[in-house]
C-alpha cells in the first residue's frame, strides 16, 4: 500500500517543516504550500488524501480554501488550524464548508497524528 499523502498549508515555514519531518517518520507522504494558492495547485496535483491548513493565510482563508477543496473532492480529509480562540460562528462556518476536524496551535503533534489516522479510518481509507 502507498503512502497516504498529506498536503500542509501554512504560511508558516517553521511549522509547515516541523509538521511534515513529524509526519513523514508517521509513513506519509508530505506536500506543502505557503499559501492558499499554491495549496489548492497542490491539491489538484497531488490529490492528498488530508489537508492541514491554516486559517489565517496571506492571500485567502482556510474556509476559502476549504470550500475550494471541497468543489473538487467530497474525499479530502480536511483539518484546520488556527492560532486563536475561534467563536462557535466561525467552527460552524468551517464545518458548513466541510472542514473535518479543527485544531488550536500549538498543538501536540502527535496527537494530530492518532487524529489523522481515525479520520482516514473512517472514512476507510
Amino acid at each position: 500500500m502507498s503512502a497516504q499523502k498529506i498536503l500542509i498549508i501554512d504560511d508558516d515555514a517553521h511549522l509547515r517543516d516541523s509538521l511534515s519531518e513529524v509526519l513523514d517518520l508517521e509513513g506519509f507522504t508530505c506536500f506543502e504550500a505557503g499559501n492558499a494558492k499554491t495549496g489548492i495547485e497542490s491539491a489538484k496535483k497531488n490529490s492528498p488524501e488530508v489537508v492541514i491548513m491554516d486559517i489565517q493565510l496571506p492571500d485567502s482563508s482556510g474556509f476559502q480554501i476549504c470550500q475550494e477543496l471541497r468543489k473538487m473532492s467530497k474525499e479530502f480529509i480536511l483539518i484546520m488550524m488556527t492560532g486563536r480562540f475561534l467563536s462557535t460562528e466561525e467552527k460552524t462556518q468551517g464545518f458548513s464548508l466541510g472542514a473535518d476536524e479543527y485544531l488550536t496551535k500549538p498543538f501536540d503533534i502527535q496527537e494530530l497524528c492518532i487524529r489523522i489516522r481515525q479520520l482516514l479510518t473512517r472514512k476507510g481509507k
